[in-house]
C-alpha cells in the first residue's frame, strides 16, 4: 500500500510539472509541486474510499446495486462522469488549499481534471 501511494505521489508530481509547462493558465511554483501532489494523493485516496472500490462507502450503502445499474444503463459512462466530476473537485480543492497553485480558467480546470482522470486510469491498470 505504501509503495502504491509513493508511486502515485511520484506520478502526480510529474503530471503537475507537465501541466505547468503545457498549459498557460495552470501555474504552480516548482517548490510547491510535492505539496500539491500530496494534496492530490490525499484527496484522491479519500474520494476513492468513499466512491470507488469494492469496499467503498457507496457500495456498502447501496450494496453495489445502484452503481452497477447506472453503469449498465449508461454503458459505463456513469463511472467515467463521476470520476471526472470528482477530479474537477480534487483540483479545485488543491487550488484552494495552497496559494502556490493557481488555475485561472474553467477550461484549464477541466483539462487538468481529464489529465488526472487518464493518469488515475493508467495507475489502476499497472498497480
Amino acid at each position: 500500500m505504501l509503495i502504491q501511494l509513493l508511486l502515485m505521489f511520484a506520478v502526480f508530481c510529474v503530471l503537475l510539472y507537465a501541466l505547468n509547462k503545457a498549459m498557460p493558465d495552470f501555474h504552480i511554483e516548482v517548490g510547491a509541486i510535492p505539496v500539491a501532489a500530496l494534496i492530490l494523493v490525499g484527496v484522491n485516496v479519500v474520494v476513492g474510499f468513499l466512491l470507488g472500490g469494492t469496499a467503498s462507502v457507496m457500495n456498502l450503502l447501496t450494496l453495489g446495486i445502484l452503481k452497477k445499474v447506472l453503469n449498465f444503463i449508461s454503458l459505463g459512462l456513469f463511472s467515467l462522469l463521476v470520476g471526472f466530476i470528482f477530479n474537477v473537485i480534487i483540483f479545485w480543492v488543491a487550488d484552494k488549499l495552497t496559494d502556490r497553485l493557481t488555475i485561472k480558467s474553467a477550461r484549464t480546470l477541466m483539462v487538468s481534471a481529464a489529465a488526472l482522470q487518464f493518469t488515475n486510469f493508467i495507475l489502476r491498470k499497472f498497480i
